[in-house]
């Protein structure tokens, strides 16, 4: 599976929301948020393959 098919998969449809330095490599880490409702969905960077989903209460 690649990145952006995990991306896909864990975060669904998606927009770039803000990038930053990501802190364990230095290279980019992405904020996304929904298209629609404009609330964040998570991060990933593709360096560190990593992504987390963001699960808010409420």
């Amino acid at each position: 599976m690649t990145f952006r098919d995990a991306l896909d998969k864990i975060l669904g449809k998606r927009k770039l929301f803000h990038v930053i330095e990501c802190s364990v490599c230095g290279f980019n880490e992405v904020y996304y948020i929904d298209p629609f409702t404009n609330k964040q969905l998570g991060k990933a960077c593709e360096t560190c393959n990593h992504i987390q989903r963001f699960e808010f209460d409420g």
